[in-house]
């Protein structure tokens, strides 16, 4: 827990003093073929193609474990977590508040997770920009370097009910870590998770928003 709290503890205090970046947004153009002279001319009536639908969101397969669902309405969402775990809520400063989802209970303070555990941290924190993820998730890579974090992978996800997110693989100096960043209007959730990073990695992907 002390590994985890100096890594929110670190964030919090960068989110709280550096802006983000401005993004330029990215352009794309596309060459469009041009009809020759000689081209025949057609002798049909063409149709106007039909409206297509949007793409559904994508929907997650039946997870592992039994699910049990944490509703948070002041952040605006919703998580699904293994039946029977403990669920803590704690303050981590004005900036922010934070989950705690624990296998056991006695693995809150645990420095090093005994073989078998797992916990999760869901942190909420208020920053400017607002719904700016690219923005924040810059932000907190600074501070992970600041702080002797390595990333591993990273790789970007539309979650459930379409909300993106950024999902990564580090390692710490005391622990390997799953983190998960998603934007949810003016705040932004930041799960972060060790132990068994298999189930980590599939609990973080169940966050979805709710209004």
């Amino acid at each position: 827990m002390r590994l985890l709290a100096f890594i929110v503890f670190v964030s919090v205090m960068l989110l709280a003093t550096c802006s983000a970046p401005e993004l330029a947004p990215a352009l794309f153009e596309r060459e469009v073929p041009s009809l020759s002279a000689e081209s025949p001319l057609p002798t049909h009536t063409v149709q106007p193609p039909a409206p297509t639908e949007a793409a559904p969101s994508p929907k997650l397969s039946e997870p592992s474990f039994k699910p049990q669902t944490y509703f948070n309405e002041s952040a605006g969402f919703a998580l699904d977590y293994p039946a029977g775990w403990t669920v803590r809520e704690v303050a981590v400063g004005p900036r922010g508040t934070q989950v705690q989802f624990l296998s056991a209970p006695e693995v809150a303070e645990m420095p090093v997770l005994p073989e078998g555990a797992t916990r999760l941290n869901a942190t909420i924190y208020r920053w400017e920009p607002k719904n700016d993820l690219a923005a924040f998730v810059a932000n907190q890579k600074t501070a992970w370097e600041a702080s002797g974090i390595t990333i591993h992978e990273e790789a970007e996800l539309v979650l459930e009910l379409g909300l993106p997110g950024v999902m990564f693989s580090v390692e710490a100096p005391d622990a390997d870590l799953i983190f998960l960043m998603a934007a949810l209007e003016d705040q932004y959730l930041v799960l972060s998770g060790e132990g068994d990073l298999e189930l980590v990695q599939e609990i973080v992907q169940r966050v979805r928003p709710i209004s």
